[in-house]
């Protein structure tokens, strides 16, 4: 499972534990979705905030609040976890948090799994102010899940209408400058799983260099502006969806090739989770407030080394209201890979005995017409 939500510098303290708790679960426990045991939930859940603190010009200098920000969504998500988990033996540990100011992703997986899980690392990247700064960026939890790897990238790109070239470079610039070490042996254990070229060297992998890929977050691409904000208005309170999304920037990016290169999306059939009056489900068109017309910000996308190895389950939002956005949750049937390593030895060895045999079939015969042949003179190094 993974799941987004620009909380807009809110919390669920500001509008009611009681009702927060409940639409959590809600929102990381869609109804239908169920686990390999057939517990309520996935057997990993991926969940990435944008905006946990304002964005402004302390919060981007200065960690300290974020930190706590962050702390605080972490305590919240446990309690729901445990909540809307599943029986004893199978509940969530979380395996790795990475936070950089407004954004914040958390990996969770069932206690079951846990000891299959290895070689976990954390990376973030600030494409903000001056291209560096951390009011956008990406973090990312990258682990090594039974003999498969996976990377899962909460990201927040930058905002405005028109800003698509700077959404697209900041795909980019987090795809080339997200990297983790993980050590030269973890690197051959990829190899040897087939999850990396038997090229790769180094200690050092970059976010592609998985089996998936998970990225979700507050991606900020809207209308385009072919539409005007009216009209944009008048089709999603029609219920239109299928016209706008032929409008919709991401996807019109992608069908160029000019982003997210190498991955998918699941079907649109919600409305746009963008821009809504805080605590209520109406779009944000008041007179004294910024028009901004309705989007799909939000939004989960994946790749895959096989594409045969995942299948979507679910892509829907959440009617939490405590932000101007709505929370989106993804999920999916990933097959992961579990190498017995004796079969492995017995194949290796085949393999070997194959090549031993192709070599000795392949040795170089000659017939000479004479018993003696005759050089002439020879000379050393001649």
């Amino acid at each position: 499972m993974c799941a987004t939500y620009n909380v807009n510098a809110k919390s669920f303290k500001d509008d009611g534990v009681g009702k927060g708790k409940a639409g959590l679960i809600d929102w990381l426990f869609p109804a239908g979705v169920k686990n390999s045991c057939g517990n309520p939930g996935g057997d990993i859940i991926a969940v990435g905030f944008q905006e946990i603190v304002d964005l402004n010009a302390v919060n981007v200098a200065v960690d300290s609040k974020a930190t706590q920000r962050s702390i605080a969504w972490q305590e919240e998500l446990s309690a729901v976890l445990a909540k809307g988990g599943a029986p004893a033996g199978d509940e969530y540990v979380l395996i790795s948090e990475k936070h950089l100011v407004g954004m914040l992703i958390c990996v969770y997986v069932r206690i079951k799994h846990a000891p299959q899980v290895k070689h976990v690392k954390t990376d973030s990247v600030g494409v903000g102010v001056m291209g560096v700064m951390g009011n956008k960026g990406g973090v990312s939890v990258r682990c090594q899940v039974y003999d498969s790897t996976m990377c899962f990238t909460c990201s927040h790109f930058a905002a405005h209408r028109e800003n698509v070239v700077g959404r697209n470079a900041d795909f980019h610039s987090i795809c080339n400058k997200t990297s983790f070490a993980i050590g030269e042996q973890a690197v051959k254990d990829s190899v040897s799983a087939g999850s990396l070229s038997q090229w790769a060297t180094g200690g050092t992998i970059g976010l592609m260099d998985h089996d998936f890929v998970f990225w979700l977050g507050d991606l900020n691409y809207r209308i385009d502006e072919s539409l005007t904000t009216d009209e944009v208005f008048e089709k999603t309170s029609g219920g239109n969806i299928s016209n706008l999304l032929t409008h919709d920037q991401l996807n019109v990016e992608r069908a160029a090739n000019n982003v997210f290169q190498q991955f998918n999306e699941g079907k649109i059939n919600f409305l746009p989770t963008y821009k809504y009056q805080p605590g209520t489900d109406l779009y944000e068109c008041r007179p004294e407030k910024k028009l901004r017309a309705p989007a799909w910000c939000d939004r989960v996308l994946w790749s895959s080394l096989n594409e045969d190895h995942v299948q979507q389950t679910v892509y829907t939002r959440s009617e939490l209201d405590i932000s101007d956005h709505k929370p989106v949750v993804a999920g999916f049937a990933a097959k992961m890979k579990s190498i017995i390593p004796s079969k492995r030895n017995e194949v290796h060895a085949e393999i070997m005995r194959t090549l031993d045999k192709f070599e000795n079939q392949s040795l170089p015969k000659v017939d000479l017409s004479q018993i003696g042949v005759d050089f002439g003179e020879v000379f050393y190094d001649r």
